[in-house]
């Protein structure tokens, strides 16, 4: 068993290089008009710089998580960060769309090798009653990287060329490596069992049709749907294959858990509706108040800040108290957020703005520590790969259809408002940008309350037992 001591300097190499990762998930999004003017391509093209990193790896998670049983899950996430610096140079040193692309691939590869495995090393190292402070302070990595990245990135485009936002994971990333091979506990390699190798390629399958999808931002209505239905029948054919794999990527039992589906189908929710936020919020601060980057830089990192203190607090509470009761009041925070994003107008800036992401931020970290817990522990041990690695995969996924979702939304009404086909946000009148962030976030909320019913049907279930 290891030490107190080297048990949470663990956890902190872990969370480092989680906040790295989630990071380039949406550091990216503040830089967008400047890579968009540099490489010469509109700003929705520009999105699948967002939409390649996240596509692969929902693409690849639950086949690193196989591994991560296979070879030993210290392993593969070594590898995955040594990858993932590989990626993060090539990103930074693209000079055209493609390139870049390339790197962001590659990234994705080495990201997904990490956080297939990330959560179960956590579950394994850590006991029961501190796995609610462990998942606390990951959460502050996390929280950190998924609202910290267009604060970073501001900070960096406003002193440096826009690849280094890709760059500054090199030194960080060797602090990674190097700290965490003294550190980390021995390698523990399972059973040698076959990997599943055409669930992997139907899951793949399904991940590239949803890419695709992602690149229609102003097709025609059919060819949406025809696209739609293509990623269903994908996603169909990879259960139908999972059923029947003797060693499935995806064990479909694990669904039958009342409380991992309904905590799963919870965050999945939560996760597609904050990166709307994290799209639409530099495009309103930099183009509808004419902030600097730098300035806008500053603004998105309230919100990591006041993560920093609420996540252990949350995590606490998790282990104490009533964790679908936490589960609900963060949710209910994010709703009220939600509606308050439904007024920003450009009036009391950055006053309304700040208190939104103060809100936005407490009610993730209140919300998702103890999903996290209940994720992880209601599952058997055996199963504790597969659970954490399709959390990250419901994460990745939210992420993606977040990403997606809310530009389709977004240019679609910045088009019907303008009377013309618009792909870049860039030029556009304030009032029509206004307008169509409105009509996006109006969608979120939806989505929000969706997942409060589901919260408050679970809990009276709880109760007549």
């Amino acid at each position: 068993m290891l030490s107190q001591v080297r048990r949470w300097s663990v956890l902190s190499i872990l969370g480092l290089f989680f906040f790295m990762v989630i990071v380039d998930g949406s550091i990216v999004t503040i830089a967008i008009p400047d890579i968009a003017r540099d490489l010469n391509v509109p700003t929705g093209e520009t999105n699948l710089i967002i939409s390649v990193y996240l596509i692969t790896i929902c693409a690849t998670l639950l086949l690193f998580g196989q591994f991560g049983d296979q070879f030993g899950r210290i392993r593969i996430f070594e590898i995955g960060t040594l990858i993932f610096l590989i990626g993060s140079f090539l990103a930074g040193a693209g000079h055209d769309l493609g390139f870049v692309l390339i790197g962001r691939l590659v990234q994705g590869i080495g990201a997904s090798m990490t956080m297939a495995n990330s959560y179960a090393i956590v579950t394994d190292i850590f006991p029961a009653d501190q796995l609610g402070r462990a998942f606390g302070i990951e959460g502050i990595f996390i929280s950190l990287g998924a609202l910290a990245g267009p604060g970073l990135g501001g900070v960096i485009l406003a002193n440096l060329p826009w690849g280094y936002i890709f760059w500054i994971n090199l030194p960080l990333g060797l602090i990674c490596l190097i700290v965490g091979a003294l550190i980390y506990p021995k390698n523990i390699k399972l059973k040698k069992q076959k990997i599943d190798w055409y669930g992997a390629i139907t899951l793949a399958l399904a991940a590239v049709s949803l890419y695709v999808l992602t690149m229609q931002i102003n097709a025609s209505f059919i060819r949406i749907v025809l696209l739609v239905i293509i990623f269903i029948g994908f996603s169909w054919w990879f259960i139908n294959v999972e059923r029947k794999a003797v060693r499935p990527l995806l064990n479909l039992t694990i669904f039958r858990n009342a409380i991992f589906s309904k905590s799963i189908i919870i965050a999945f929710l939560s996760f597609i509706v904050s990166y709307f936020f994290t799209i639409l919020a530099p495009l309103y601060l930099q183009l509808v108040l004419n902030y600097s980057t730098q300035f806008t830089g500053l603004l998105l990192m309230i919100a990591p800040i006041i993560s920093i203190f609420a996540s252990p607090i949350t995590g606490y509470i998790s282990d104490h108290y009533n964790q679908q009761v936490e589960m609900t009041a963060g949710m209910v925070m994010l709703i009220i957020a939600q509606m308050a994003l439904l007024f920003l107008s450009g009036k009391f800036e950055p006053y309304y703005f700040i208190a939104i992401s103060a809100l936005i931020s407490i009610g993730m970290v209140t919300f998702g520590t103890p999903n996290n817990v209940l994720v992880m522990q209601s599952v058997p041990v055996k199963l504790r790969g597969m659970a954490g690695s399709t959390n990250s995969l419901v994460r990745e996924f939210g992420l993606v259809l977040g990403t997606t979702i809310s530009t389709i939304i977004f240019y679609r009404v910045l088009s019907f408002l303008s009377r013309h086909e618009v792909r870049t946000a860039i030029g556009v009148p304030t009032t029509t940008i206004i307008n169509a962030q409105r009509w996006t976030y109006a969608v979120g909320l939806i989505l929000l309350l969706v997942a409060l019913i589901i919260i408050i049907h679970a809990i009276r279930k709880e109760l007549k037992k």
